[in-house]
């Protein structure tokens, strides 16, 4: 069944009425539909604006069809996992997710494609902001490396990690980005282009540290790496970001240099102001997103049935 039923009245009433004026304007012919009317695009009234999806219903798509269990590059823009498949472990991930609306979404766009300009054409730059298909994607702010948690612990981590969010204290706050980096990431062979953020100035961040020393506690006592964390076992507050994209081949200096100089660009300055709201964590283990609200706030579990384990998305 048609997501919209579309009547054919108006492109009938439409044809009679040209008929009927003589017009010597040539149009192009009329579609024909699967149920026989005809339609004319020239004449069609534009549909509605649809009002935006709730928050929790982009949590129930949140993972994409598994393709393979295989490390498999080809099916991934020659990225390898991070975690290796392992049969009854639950690739998971801890973060801030953030929706763009769409004016950011056209800013960051252009500032992709301005970086795109810059580099070599041997080095190709993967946007995280849309799909294969051009629909805008959430982006995020990570706050535990790719984990990957044995059956027999899921639930008992998920069950520490919102008994640590929730008497934490914590309320909802805003971040802004502050500029741009590239990332080397140390888990793979991947150059990221990020969005730096921050709640303070030079790149102070304690309420994020604050919700990174807990996921990273909680982590850790199940055996599982920390995020940002020194070999003194000091956290970089300073670390904080969002991904934006992505590349195998690493920029030459000067051109990094310039890439970096475009945040301060008259055309980006938008970004400036922008706030990102931290409402929450996030809890993504398997292909269950759970979200851990901050502020007394009741949290909500969303997303498919996983089917037992797998490794880290590459």
């Amino acid at each position: 069944m048609a997501l919209v039923d579309y009547s054919s009245s108006a492109s009938a009433s439409a044809s009679a009425s040209a008929s009927a004026s003589g017009s010597d304007s040539e149009e192009p012919p009329a579609k024909r539909r699967k149920d026989g009317s005809r339609s004319t695009p020239q004449h069609a009234e534009a549909p509605a604006a649809m009002p935006p999806l709730p928050a929790a219903f982009h949590d129930l798509y949140a993972s994409t069809v598994r393709q393979s269990v295989a490390d498999d590059p080809s099916l991934h823009q020659g990225r390898k996992r991070q975690n290796p498949h392992v049969p009854g472990n639950w690739p998971s991930h801890l973060y801030v997710e953030w929706h763009p609306t769409r004016d950011q979404g056209d800013v960051l766009g252009a500032l992709v494609a301005r970086v795109e300009a810059m580099l070599d054409k041997d080095v190709v730059l993967h946007n995280f902001l849309t799909s294969d298909l051009g629909a805008p994607l959430p982006l995020h702010i990570s706050l535990s490396r790719p984990l990957s948690l044995p059956t027999a612990d899921k639930d008992a981590f998920l069950e520490r990690l919102t008994h640590s969010l929730r008497t934490s204290a914590a309320k909802a706050f805003a971040v802004r980005p502050s500029g741009l980096a590239w990332y080397k990431s140390p888990d793979s062979a991947r150059t990221f282009l990020i969005l730096r953020v921050e709640t303070g100035k030079h790149g102070a961040n304690p309420e994020l540290m604050g919700l990174l020393t807990r996921c990273n506690t909680v982590s850790t006592l199940f055996g599982q790496p920390a995020l940002y964390q020194t070999r003194q076992g000091e956290a970089a507050d300073c670390a904080f970001h969002v991904s934006i994209g992505w590349t195998f081949g690493l920029p030459g200096e000067e051109t990094s240099l310039q890439v970096l100089k475009l945040f301060r660009e008259e055309r980006f300055r938008a970004m400036h102001d922008w706030e990102i709201a931290v409402t929450g964590v996030k809890a993504k283990i398997g292909n269950v997103v759970t979200h851990i609200a901050l502020g007394g706030q009741q949290q909500t579990a969303r997303g498919r049935a996983a089917v037992g384990g797998g490794g880290s998305k590459p």
